[in-house]
């Protein structure tokens, strides 16, 4: 009887040591295992998500041209596909509150022909910046989105820009910012 409980205690003991091992040892290894998995298939799922992206133009100005056709009709959820894709939210948000405030007309008028557009210097071949002048009749106050700062546009002439940001697994291209 007492060298049955001896085996039993022994063979506890050994469970018990495996079972830490595993732990401390093995189940990291799962765990990074298990990570890596993930992020290989969230890898994959955004470069499909890229290669399949249908949402610009060959050039930035068919891209510009798409989007301001996607507003006149009144599709805010096509219009802001247009835009790179971690600003698609940001934008639909912004043109759903304009086009319920009724002033989505306006905004599609103020926005900036083309033919007014200068290309800027720009040393990556995979972003173009456009520049355009600006009239504004009273001073006009924002927050940047990207920063969270107030800006402060003044009365007069100023300066405004048009980024965009070639999608090269589609080669289309993306306006980054309006």
């Amino acid at each position: 009887m007492r060298r049955k409980f001896t085996y039993g205690l022994v063979l506890l003991a050994i469970i018990a040591a495996v079972v830490w091992v595993g732990y401390k040892v093995a189940y990291p290894e799962y765990q990074q295992w298990k990570f890596n998995r993930w992020a290989e298939n969230f890898n994959k799922g955004l470069e499909n998500y890229f290669k399949n992206d249908t949402y610009g133009g060959q050039t930035p100005q068919k891209t510009y041209t798409l989007y301001i056709e996607a507003l006149k009709r009144g599709d805010t959820e096509t219009a802001s596909l247009y835009f790179y894709w971690e600003r698609q939210v940001e934008q639909k948000k912004k043109l759903d509150e304009l086009k319920a405030k009724g002033e989505l007309e306006k905004y599609i008028a103020d926005l900036p022909k083309w033919e007014g557009l200068k290309e800027e210097e720009y040393g990556d071949l995979s972003t173009k910046k456009y520049s355009y002048e600006v009239f504004s009749e009273k001073e006009e106050k924002i927050i940047d989105p990207l920063s969270g700062k107030e800006v402060i546009f003044p009365v007069g002439k100023s300066r405004g820009w048009l980024d965009f940001q070639l999608n090269k697994s589609a080669n289309i291209w993306k306006i980054y910012s309006l």
